[in-house]
């Protein structure tokens, strides 16, 4: 479903799947989620997270189309099961707008014979750009390399894991920055605690990245208030994803870390998505579906005082400037 257009002043424009867009089209939107992942000679993913069927993808994503669903950033990265022509495949045949990403998972993923583990920051820079400005490679079950697509990433996604910014992930963050200076495109991490996500956010501010092209996802898996309010303190989006996710903590604790960030001041910076797996899509004999949280965890919203305009700036306007690039000439060529 898409929305009237919102005079934001500049212009805010998004890379999808099928070319460059306004983002004031875009209108309910889940900022993180996943919609296909394969298994690979190179990865290392269990089963459960496997979303290896593009018919019964493209029935979830259908199902949220027919809700009142209008977008989804899939955030599997560069060499992690992403498969670039079924996501172009998906947007065209649902008419739901698909933002995909470029970037490198957090380390388990990865076989011990990954590549990213003895590239260096500007090889794997360069990579990131490509995937922004050139196309992504497509999925290949043997080689991440084989075959470069004409389907561009339209965000950065990165990660480190509960140890913080080993050197690693120091090289790969250094990475997004040098990707993000270079094309414009905006970082999304994977945070594994809410104070992880501070280290990630100074860090990627320290070197230049200005707060609004940052969104720091799993703010929300374990339920602290104070690192969320510290981190918000800094300008970056917050991303909450554990919705509906019941091993960490049932969607009342999510509503109440919701309204106390609202009550903070913090409307305008907070995301929501779904991020899902193989055991949360119907499609797949799953739980909940892909419209949960437009369904489900919106009214629970509504029912515990949050405002229509609150939830109009978590699901509508706020992805449209989080998932916006820094500036107009770093769109590329190839633009229509």
């Amino acid at each position: 479903m898409r929305k009237n257009r919102v005079d934001w002043g500049a212009p805010l424009n998004i890379r999808t799947v099928v070319g460059d867009e306004d983002a004031h089209t875009l209108g309910f939107t889940h900022c993180h989620d996943h919609l296909f992942v394969f298994q690979a000679d190179y990865t290392v993913l269990l089963d459960g997270i496997l979303l290896d069927d593009y018919e019964r993808t493209a029935q979830e994503v259908m199902e949220f189309r027919r809700r009142g669903g209008s977008a989804l950033v899939d955030l599997q990265p560069f060499g992690a099961g992403r498969h670039a022509g079924l996501l172009e495949r998906l947007a065209i045949e649902t008419g739901v707008t698909v933002i995909a990403c470029t970037g490198l998972h957090k380390a388990p993923f990865y076989s011990s014979t990954f590549w990213f583990w003895d590239a260096s920051t500007d090889e794997i820079a360069d990579l990131f750009i490509s995937e922004l400005v050139e196309g992504m490679y497509d999925f290949n079950k043997s080689d991440p390399f084989e075959h470069r697509s004409a389907v561009r990433a339209g965000v950065i996604k990165i990660a480190s894991e509960e140890e913080g910014l080993t050197p690693l992930y120091r090289k790969v963050f250094e990475a997004a920055v040098k990707a993000h200076k270079a094309a414009g495109a905006p970082i999304i991490t994977h945070a594994e605690t809410a104070e992880s996500g501070i280290q990630q956010a100074e860090y990627l501010l320290e070197r230049g990245v200005r707060p609004e092209h940052v969104t720091i996802s799993h703010m929300d898996r374990r339920i602290d208030w104070s690192s969320n309010i510290r981190c918000a303190q800094l300008g970056v989006f917050l991303e909450y994803d554990t919705i509906g996710r019941f091993k960490y903590h049932g969607d009342a604790e999510e509503i109440d870390l919701i309204r106390t960030m609202i009550k903070r001041g913090f409307a305008s910076q907070i995301t929501v998505g779904m991020d899902s797996t193989r055991e949360r899509f119907l499609s797949y004999g799953g739980s909940l579906g892909l419209h949960y949280l437009l369904e489900t965890f919106v009214p629970a919203l509504r029912a515990n005082g949050v405002g229509e305009r609150e939830i109009e700036l978590i699901t509508v306007e706020n992805p449209r400037r989080a998932l916006a690039w820094e500036k107009l000439s770093a769109i590329g060529p190839g633009n229509e």
